[in-house]
């Protein structure tokens, strides 16, 4: 077998990572070269909407309680506002909030577990951390005076939000949001229906309802993540060879993913793709063995662009700024884990209180219109030839895409149960999966590739 295939893919990949990297740093400089002045009035108008609204917002929904978590937008906001344009690749590469020229007195690095704040932010009793209240003074003139920084993470949201607060407040970015979604929704509902078929296309649009996405757009932080899986779902849908590049094109998903996010439901961008992918590939002919060999080769080039990508950010900040952030990170990861956590959950108990925040009814309601779709397919297929046996077979990557929110959750289960409310969006990869799985084992023969 000869090497230099596999030479000349491996060296694709290292041009595509530098090319990306280079991208990051300079978006990330360009965006940061817009004056924090001009942003001034609409990130005070949205310090005054976050306060109001709280850390986080409840929306009642009959059923249940919906949470929208506004604590880390306003974070995001003060850091976009606190990027100086006099050094704009440092200021978005340390991701410093509170930061004043002039005013700012302390700069406080990157730490192992929480973001600080200033003191008259923090509960005393339990330490935990008021952004939106610490934005909004900071906007209506209270001499804050120290400054923290988020290192960890690349906050490639900057080049978004920066340009859209030189436009519009906290208020319009939502009704941007919710737009973008509609707009997302009805391509990918639409390209499913045309080149799989109608039914996987309802699939997608309860999985999508179920996670209530249209709330979600309530917070740029819980949002933008959701919006780019989307994305990378109807790109997946308009490539014209679908498997070409495809260990590539989830390198860079993965990649995008942790540059644009801070850890909210990063698996979408794998699951959602991976799902539209598979499903093209079986109606194009592929065998089992070329979809199982696919899906691992899709989720390892997936994770190695997302962790790679991420682990840059850290050399870089360490290299650059002289700044311990890899031993940080690390630490941080395995605090994330559950390892380094004083509690120490069972991959049963963090399942558990994520399936609950989706919602019993909703859990009930879905488990009866799998049933209910099953019986439907067998009784329409009932006098056809159906090969059960090699259908279950063609069902294997389609189970194990379903199993991917459970392998999160225990990679990161302390995480998963502080942020459950959140979290419990990915278990749309196992809704949809789930769904699907009737039309495939109930697929008469000659239909079957």
């Amino acid at each position: 077998m000869s090497i230099k295939p596999y030479l000349i893919q491996f060296l694709k990949y290292i041009l595509v990572f530098i090319i990306l990297i280079c991208i990051y740093l300079i978006t990330l400089t360009l965006s940061g070269l817009i004056p924090s002045e001009w942003m001034k009035d609409n990130v005070t108008k949205s310090s005054e909407v976050l306060n109001e609204e709280g850390e986080k917002k409840f929306i009642d929904l009959g059923y249940k309680q919906e949470s929208v978590f506004l604590f880390t937008d306003a974070l995001m906001i003060n850091t976009a506002y606190s990027v100086d344009s006099n050094t704009p690749l440092a200021s978005s590469m340390l991701a410093r909030k509170n930061y004043i020229p002039g005013q700012t007195t302390e700069i406080y690095i990157d730490s192992q577990y929480n973001l600080g704040a200033s003191p008259n932010y923090i509960n005393k009793s339990n330490g935990d951390l008021y952004q939106t209240k610490e934005l909004y003074g900071l906007m209506h003139g209270e001499n804050i005076t120290q400054s923290f920084e988020y290192a960890r993470y690349w906050h490639g949201y900057l080049v978004i939000l920066r340009p859209l607060l030189a436009i519009i407040s906290y208020s319009g970015i939502r009704i941007v949001l919710l737009i973008v979604a509609i707009a997302l929704i009805g391509v990918l509902l639409f390209l499913i229906g045309k080149k799989i078929n109608l039914q996987t296309a309802v699939f997608f649009l309860i999985g999508l309802l179920a996670i209530h996405i249209f709330y979600v757009t309530q917070s740029m932080n819980e949002s933008i993540v959701i919006l780019f899986g989307l994305a990378s779902s109807i790109f997946i849908l308009l490539k014209k060879d679908t498997k070409k590049n495809i260990g590539i094109n989830f390198f860079v998903i993965g990649s995008v993913t942790i540059f644009i996010d801070l850890l909210t439901e990063p698996l979408i961008t794998l699951g959602l793709p991976l799902i539209i992918y598979l499903l093209l590939m079986q109606k194009q002919g592929s065998t089992l063995k070329e979809n199982i060999i696919d899906f691992f080769k899709i989720c390892i080039a997936w994770a190695i662009g997302y962790g790679l990508t991420w682990f840059a950010k850290w050399i870089l900040v360490s290299l650059l700024y002289n700044r311990p952030i890899l031993q940080i990170a690390l630490e941080q990861a395995r605090f994330r884990s559950g390892e380094g956590s004083s509690n120490s959950y069972t991959l049963g108990f963090v399942v558990d209180r994520n399936f609950n925040f989706l919602s019993i009814t909703i859990m009930q309601a879905l488990t009866l219109f799998i049933l209910i779709y099953a019986m439907i397919k067998i009784i329409v297929n009932i006098k056809k030839k159906i090969n059960i046996k090699d259908n279950l077979l063609q069902c294997i990557p389609f189970i194990l895409t379903a199993l991917l929110p459970i392998v999160w959750y225990f990679a990161l289960r302390q995480h998963s149960v502080i942020h459950a409310f959140f979290t419990y969006r990915i278990l749309i990869i196992t809704l949809i999966s789930l769904m699907i799985l009737p039309d495939i084992l109930f697929k008469k023969e000659k239909e079957k590739t």
